[in-house]
């Protein structure tokens, strides 16, 4: 398998080098650039080869704008976030401005390893804080580094994020899919992949890990 070839974008310095090395420390990866600001950015997607951007959101602000221009040049071109401080409507801003995941910049080098992985196959991958805002009902909501609990990376889209929040408010799976516009066999068929993914069998067990591991709120 050829390595994953990246482009590491942002000024912050200690993002900058951490990327660095974390990707040369490994034979799964290979970085092809190194950028500044979204300028430089366009210029490298043009006439550089690459899978995935890893992009600090705290020095270069992705936008609509910026995405249309990545896609330009890099259509096939996947993007990881970093962050140090998030707000839900962010975020959600964010992940619906073609951005494919999301982490904290305190995220473990296991979980940049895992999102760096499953970006370049096009699959979404949170940070579980990050998945915890979003399924708050609080549009203000925010997390910010230091955390106090492990945020431990989930690999899970914004739809089952939905049907997590559905079922966590004790809808059945026909008000789900009234809910949502889903087919039934659909919201079952998210809640077999949810439950794999967790590695749980049943419903009541959905809502006890979602709360113990802080994906949705205790009451």
């Amino acid at each position: 398998m050829d390595p994953i070839k990246i482009i590491v974008a942002g000024s912050n310095y200690l993002f900058s080098k951490g990327m660095e090395s974390h990707i040369k420390e490994s034979p799964l990866f290979e970085l092809t650039a190194m950028v500044a600001d979204e300028f430089e950015l366009i210029d490298k997607i043009s006439n550089t080869e690459a899978d995935v951007v890893a992009i600090d959101l705290s020095s270069i602000e992705w936008t609509q704008a910026l995405h249309t221009k990545v896609m330009k040049y890099g259509p096939s071109l996947k993007i990881l976030a970093f962050n140090t401080v998030q707000q839900k409507k962010e975020v959600s801003a964010t992940l619906g401005s073609g951005v494919t995941s999301y982490l904290l910049s305190c995220c473990d080098e296991v979980e940049i390893t895992e999102a760096l992985l499953k970006t370049a196959k096009g699959e979404r991958f949170l940070c579980g804080k990050v998945v915890e805002m979003l399924l708050t009902k609080n549009p203000s909501a925010h997390e910010e580094c230091p955390l106090f609990s492990v945020c431990g990376g989930v690999n899970i889209s914004e739809r089952e994020i939905e049907i997590i929040r559905c079922v966590s408010e004790g809808l059945s799976n026909q008000e789900i899919a009234d809910k949502l516009f889903l087919s039934i066999h659909t919201v079952n068929t998210h809640r077999k992949n949810i439950m794999s993914k967790l590695g749980i069998t049943n419903t009541a067990s959905l809502v006890m890990y979602a709360v113990r591991n802080q994906l949705i709120a205790a009451n």
